[in-house]
């Protein structure tokens, strides 16, 4: 098994929002217990769309060559991964969609070449998983056609262990602030997925 860290996502085009904000949160929290963090802003990355080509069916690999090429290695290697998406028209933002769409790649090494995605066993059964969002709309059930989605990714990604961090009722940029319960609810996950993967302290 390679380095043990973390990879946090922030999907949002909105740079400095509330998922950031939680998201920064969690990441002091996993740091504090002395596990190192990535954290990577989709928003600076060129990434399309799938094509449904389905080439990936026959070599497991994307043909796009684009910003995803940074992103694969990190979702194959990272001990914890984290991802930060806002609720945007009832479910997550395009940029977080895209990326999972993306990982068609592994459900194709999965399921038609029927080899392990994450081929380390030890790190295979240790990952972690977090999904972090709010959305505007003041009602939790909101987040329950995302659940799916999310369940997805981390199924593909062979992480059997996630949780999530969601907070209704949250929708101009740093009204997450006025939830301190929430952002220590935040901090204290970090610490607790960063003891679970393996932290120091």
């Amino acid at each position: 098994m390679g380095e043990t860290y973390v990879y946090a996502i922030a999907t949002s085009p909105r740079r400095g929002g509330n998922t950031e904000t939680l998201l920064d949160k969690v990441i002091d929290g996993i740091s504090e217990v002395g596990l190192k963090v990535l954290k990577e802003h989709l928003s600076h990355k060129e990434i399309n769309p799938c094509l449904g080509c389905n080439r990936c069916g026959s070599t497991g690999q994307c043909i796009q060559k684009d910003g995803m090429q940074e992103v694969y290695p990190h979702l194959l290697s990272a001990s914890g991964i984290i991802l930060a998406a806002p609720i945007f028209s009832m479910h997550i933002c395009a940029q977080a969609k895209m990326v999972i769409d993306r990982c068609q790649r592994f459900w194709s090494v999965k399921y038609v070449m029927k080899k392990p995605v994450v081929e380390d066993e030890q790190l295979r059964t240790s990952r972690r998983g977090l999904f972090i969002s709010v959305c505007g709309r003041d009602r939790p059930e909101t987040f329950d056609c995302v659940r799916p989605t999310i369940a997805y990714f981390y199924h593909i990604l062979e992480i059997k262990d996630w949780r999530e961090l969601t907070i209704s009722g949250v929708d101009d940029k740093g009204e997450v602030l006025k939830h301190p319960d929430e952002l220590k609810k935040a901090y204290e996950t970090g610490k607790d997925i960063a003891r679970e993967i393996g932290g120091t302290l």
